[in-house]
């Protein structure tokens, strides 16, 4: 299920006059056949703040054996092309059992989280108040990584997340420049090493959790946005291979006034 919370949570900037707005919509299949779920991301992307919602259903196989609703929510501000997170909502439903989580990030960094029902265990070791402070909520490191790769247009950086109990770190590596057609998108991709780093409240038994492999995630790049929708997800896993990958793709430039410009 941890696999099914990345996926959800890795799907989901002009001028300082508009805002770039992406409706997303991908498909996961496992094996390269089994289709596992469907993915819905909005993104909405301004010059100096940003939005992104996100809901996964569970399908086929997986809907009979597990299945799973979630909805989840972020937005924040973007200063000097740095992505600071402010608020995160997830709502998440499977195999009978529900749980909410809400989490706030203070001006001070401090992080205050409500969540229910509570977690049982927060792992060994919990992950710590420093360890909260630096991290981003998991959709805003999706856009946080978006971002940076649309802008330098390089697989590179480090994305300390914390979802409200773990604490692991996300990295980008490699690159290689491809072209590609699908799901409504044509254009050049850049294809990145994705890693996941398990750091703290995991459990000893939680080994699915900890040991993900290296996988693959492809940003589309487009020379008037700054920020670079992922395309295409492929990650390993125990039983085979997973894959995400984008079955719609929209998206809109429009004009943004604050209240001062729209009064006569």
């Amino acid at each position: 299920m941890r696999f099914l919370l990345f996926l959800a949570a890795f799907l989901a900037c002009v001028g300082p006059a508009a805002a770039d707005r992406f409706a997303l919509r991908y498909e996961g299949r496992a094996l390269g056949l089994l289709r596992i779920g469907d993915i819905a991301v909005d993104v909405d992307v301004s010059a100096d703040t940003y939005e992104i919602t996100t809901a996964l259903n569970s399908r086929g196989l997986l809907d009979w054996f597990e299945p799973t609703r979630l909805n989840a929510h972020a937005a924040g501000v973007i200063e000097n092309g740095v992505v600071r997170w402010r608020q995160y909502d997830l709502d998440h439903r499977y195999s009978r059992k529900e749980r909410s989580i809400a989490l706030r990030a203070g001006a001070d960094g401090t992080v205050n989280a409500v969540i229910e029902p509570i977690f049982s265990s927060w792992g060994q070791p919990p992950t710590s108040e420093e360890q909260r402070r630096v991290s981003r909520d998991p959709l805003s490191s999706v856009v946080a990584m978006a971002i940076d790769v649309g802008q330098t247009r390089r697989c590179e950086g480090a994305y300390p997340t914390f979802d409200g109990r773990f604490h692991y770190v996300l990295e980008l590596s490699g690159g290689a420049l491809d072209a590609f057609e699908g799901g409504g998108y044509q254009g050049e991709v850049l294809k990145c090493t994705l890693a996941y780093r398990a750091v703290a409240g995991f459990e000893d038994g939680d080994n699915g959790r900890r040991r993900v492999p290296r996988g693959e995630v492809w940003f589309g790049l487009m020379a008037d946005s700054r920020f670079a929708p992922p395309v295409r997800i492929n990650l390993p896993i125990s039983a085979g291979g997973a894959s995400v990958r984008l079955s719609s793709y929209n998206r809109a430039i429009v004009d943004v006034f604050d209240d001062a410009e729209a009064s006569p």
